[in-house]
């Protein structure tokens, strides 16, 4: 049943509204009447009444001051005024404060009768209204992780502008900082013969891959992850710290390897902005693309390279040590498929990473040339400025800072 409360400062009148209907036959139960303002307001407080009758003058607190604080308590009571005073300054009050109706006394019984029936079928309506948002907020929340996921799909495939990208983000409550990185990876099949024999559906392996992908990630303040159309799980985060953020490529293969026996290829970009993300995505995609096509001793070296990129003495020899293949096989086969000689490929990864590090104004050149396979200084300012065009003060100076 609606519950009503009749506040009036004259029991005869509040005798007589309770007196006036069967409240019963409306679906009404009367919780209460006040005498004053205050009483009124403590019987609010504690039933929180559907329908108030109340009048525009009493004492301790006002009928218009009572609204104003019902207002800020209930803001669906249904608030009816009643008032011996014909002002329009009242009424003008009242409308502003968003009261139901306003009555003159004496009440007439069918202009009240009227009001309750039209109070009646907005508590309903708000009741619809009210189901139907409580059914919506459940629907979202049942199927949150779904939505969260279409979001980022159609995120990175460039179908939302830079407003509705806004307005999802806040939706789903995602604060980025000013640096962000997209990572994708993907699994190697036919690099994963060992564990054939399990024949793991795709879905229960990528399920267990980003669990590992969370589990390295769990210190990071926000990430994202997903898994797109082409079943390659795409992850979107914060990037506070260059240096372990570009070690963790090698970091991920190397615990998908040791946890699964699946061999998985990592990409990584950083991003200025929420709408990069897109055409990032798209270039890792490509760069994947190409990979996964290389021949396995290949991928293999790579990425061995990778991991040990900071190495002082890595060398061709070591690298074809490492798989068991002939030097001059591995420096042609990389040649073939990358488009670069193993010097080349191992002077674009360090520098690269090194372009990366010089982000931090608080590393000295010397320790990055240090920090990304160089002993000498010299060197890895000549290698940076055959790879880049620029030195790595004027780089650093001018590249970045524009």
């Amino acid at each position: 049943m609606w519950k009503l409360l009749v506040a009036d400062d004259e029991p005869k009148i509040r005798r007589g509204i309770v007196g006036l209907f069967d409240w019963s036959s409306l679906n009404i139960q009367v919780i209460g009447q006040a005498e004053d303002g205050e009483v009124a307001l403590k019987i609010i407080e504690e039933e929180r009444p559907d329908i108030i009758l109340l009048d525009i003058c009493m004492p301790f607190l006002s009928g218009l001051d009572l609204v104003e604080k019902i207002r800020s308590r209930l803001s669906t009571s249904i608030i009816i005024i009643i008032s011996g005073y014909d002002e329009f300054a009242y009424a003008q009050k009242a409308l502003k404060l968003k009261v139901f109706d306003y009555i003159l006394k004496p009440i007439d019984s069918d202009m009240l009768g009227n009001v309750i029936d039209k109070a009646i079928k907005e508590l309903n309506k708000i009741k619809e209204e009210r189901s139907y948002l409580d059914w919506s907020n459940k629907q979202i929340e049942d199927n949150s992780e779904a939505l969260k996921q279409s979001f980022l799909s159609n995120w990175v495939n460039g179908r939302l502008n830079y407003e509705q990208l806004l307005d999802e983000l806040n939706f789903f409550d995602i604060k980025f900082n000013n640096n962000l990185g997209i990572m994708v990876l993907t699994v190697v099949e036919r690099l994963s013969l060992v564990v054939s024999g399990n024949n793991w559906q795709k879905k229960t392996l990528n399920f267990a891959i980003t669990n590992i992908v969370s589990e390295v990630l769990s210190n990071w303040t926000t990430v994202l992850a997903f898994v797109d159309d082409e079943d390659n799980i795409v992850i979107i985060m914060d990037t506070e710290n260059n240096l372990e953020w570009f070690g963790l490529c090698s970091l991920i293969e190397e615990k998908i390897y040791n946890y699964l026996h699946y061999t998985v290829i990592v990409e990584q970009k950083r991003v200025n902005n929420i709408l990069s993300i897109t055409e990032s995505y798209k270039a890792i995609i490509e760069g994947i693309a190409r990979k996964v096509k290389y021949k396995p001793v290949v991928l293999l070296a790579i990425r061995y390279i990778n991991k040990n990129y900071f190495v002082n003495d890595l060398n061709l020899e070591k690298v074809a040590e490492e798989f068991e293949v002939n030097p001059s096989y591995l420096s042609k086969l990389l040649k073939q498929q990358t488009g670069m000689s193993f010097i080349d490929y191992v002077t674009n990864i360090r520098i690269n990473k090194a372009m990366c590090i010089m982000e931090d104004p608080s590393v000295k050149i010397y320790e990055v040339a240090e920090l990304v396979g160089y002993s000498n200084q010299h060197y890895f300012c000549k290698a940076f400025k055959k790879v880049t065009g620029f030195s790595p003060s004027e780089y650093r100076g001018g590249v970045i800072s524009s």
